[in-house]
């Protein structure tokens, strides 16, 4: 807009020079011709004329002037101005491209923040993701120490539980070793002193065979005696109980007797006061009958009588009880009878303590009839104990029996052992001549058993010592099960610890740019476009 009105300015000018040039010529030209043509005198009016076109040629003049002046400082001024449009476009060029390689800037400044706000997605998942794997491993290690310490606590106590059997082991066996010391010292004669003796060396054996046959026959005398006596006293003990036990029987079954006979007189006098009960209800329900119809009526001497001739068979039954019933309602029927219906409410209140006394009455011979058979299933229980005590007497005597009969066959065992050292024909003259052969089939019996038992304890030894093998095997195998339980454990932990880096270096991303660095860079960009 400037330079337009700049230009307007000097196209103006020009017109204006070029018209005061061509002005002045055109003048001269005139008056040549008038002085050529006609040449005229100068008058007034002329030099009026003259003197006009001079000041306004001064006037044109000081007007071109002012104009060329103006002209040129317009042209300065457009110099100055096109100078500052040249500096200002160069500017603006400047800050153009500026603001072009800005926008691009910021363009790479959005498209790395996308970038960078993608990873940081990224980043987040995996953080998440480590975190949960981080969560899921500890409490796998926590299973895992968990389950470490109770192998370990488990592995303690057996250990402890091994040691504890060990030293109980070792215990009972000194134990064994003392009790058949001490048993051996106290009672030289008893299977396990034998026992013990038979463990000793065979030189010994053979000088003590003949002390030991005479302890053996000692022994069995005492035995004999002490059976004998013993089954003298469980047969007197059962005479005793069977005597008891028919005492008690014939006691009980006369008791039962008793019991239901009185329970069936009991039961008859019971259904007599329920009849009667019955009875008496009827006549106090005539009674009251009539003494409505005595009320309406004039007629009280003939309820009365009425009422005196019902009461009369209730005197006829034999029992005491019943007598007394009757008394009693006769003698509330006459008071009924002559207070007439003002004494209603006191008749039915008696007859109400009456139905409560005969109710108690029969609730009491209820309960002695519940309580007397209690009493007989007691006593029927009494008698199934004492008929199971007898049989348990019956078959302790026959055990005492069964002993005697084996101690009697034993006789033959100290014998037959004592001679065993002599020739055969010094064992047979002297079996024949000093021995009884039932004492000598005792003795046998008796060597017998020693053998049974001397194979029963080592037996019992072999198995203790089995038991302990086959108890110590399980206690390793369950140990090395233990053992190889936790080497599983730890290399199924140590599989996934490593399992769980190589997921996240995998899913960790190569980044190339500086997280930081981009986020300064944004951050200049930005304080640079504000």
């Amino acid at each position: 807009m400037e330079e337009k009105r700049l230009h307007r300015e000097r196209l103006l000018l020009e017109g204006v020079c070029a018209g005061c040039r061509a002005q002045p010529q055109a003048q001269p030209a005139a008056r040549g011709m008038c002085h050529k043509s006609t040449q005229p005198s100068p008058t007034g009016d002329d030099e009026s004329e003259r003197f006009a076109s001079w000041s306004q040629e001064r006037s044109l003049e000081g007007k071109i002037s002012d104009l060329q002046e103006r002209l040129k400082d317009t042209e300065e001024r457009y110099q100055s101005l096109k100078l500052q449009y040249e500096t200002l476009s160069q500017v603006h060029r400047t800050l153009r491209e500026n603001y072009n390689a800005l926008q691009e800037e910021s363009e790479k400044m959005q498209f790395d923040i996308q970038h960078l706000t993608k990873c940081a997605n990224v980043l987040r998942t995996e953080l998440q993701s480590a975190r949960c794997d981080r969560e899921s491993a500890i409490e796998l290690q926590k299973i895992l120490q968990s389950e470490l310490d109770e192998s370990r606590k488990e592995k303690k106590r057996l250990q402890d539980s091994s040691e504890k059997d060990a030293k109980t082991i070792q215990d009972l066996q000194r134990q064994c070793r003392e009790m058949e010391r001490i048993l051996m010292r106290k009672n030289p004669d008893s299977i396990s002193a034998l026992i013990v003796a038979s463990k000793s060396t065979s030189a010994k054996a053979d000088a003590d065979s003949s002390s030991t046959c005479r302890l053996l026959e000692q022994r069995i005398a005492q035995l004999e005696a002490d059976a004998r006596k013993q089954d003298a006293k469980a047969q007197g003990i059962l005479a005793d109980v069977q005597a008891r036990f028919n005492s008690v029987q014939a006691k009980y079954e006369t008791h039962i007797a008793d019991l239901e006979m009185q329970v069936l007189s009991l039961q008859e006098i019971n259904s007599k006061l329920n009849e009667k009960i019955i009875r008496q209800m009827e006549e106090l329900a005539s009674f009251s009958s009539h003494a409505a119809v005595a009320d309406a009526g004039s007629g009280s001497k003939s309820v009365i009588a009425n009422a005196t001739q019902t009461d009369v068979p209730v005197d006829a039954v034999p029992e005491q009880p019943a007598q007394r019933d009757g008394t009693r309602t006769r003698s509330i029927l006459v008071q009924t009878d002559a207070e007439h219906s003002s004494n209603r409410h006191q008749q039915q209140q008696q007859q109400q303590q009456q139905q409560s006394a005969q109710a108690k009455r029969a609730q009491t011979q209820g309960k002695e009839d519940a309580h007397l058979l209690a009493t007989i299933r007691g006593m029927r229980v009494d008698l199934a104990i004492k008929e199971k005590a007898v049989q348990r007497l019956t078959r302790e005597v026959d055990e005492c029996k069964k002993t005697i009969k084996k101690i009697q066959k034993k006789k033959e065992g100290p014998a037959t052992r004592s001679d065993s050292g002599r020739s055969p024909v010094k064992v047979r003259n002297k079996v024949s001549e000093n021995a009884d052969p039932d004492a000598v089939s005792s003795l046998r019996e008796m060597q017998a058993k020693i053998k049974i038992l001397e194979l029963d304890y080592k037996a019992l030894q072999e198995k203790r010592l089995i038991d302990l093998k086959t108890l110590q095997a399980a206690h390793e195998k369950e140990l090395a099960s233990c053992h190889e339980s936790i080497r599983i454990l730890q290399q199924r932990l140590a599989e996934s610890e490593e399992e769980m880096v190589h997921r996240k270096d995998k899913q960790r991303p190569n980044h190339n740019n500086d997280y930081y660095g981009l986020k300064a860079k944004v951050h200049q960009a930005v304080l640079e476009l504000n």
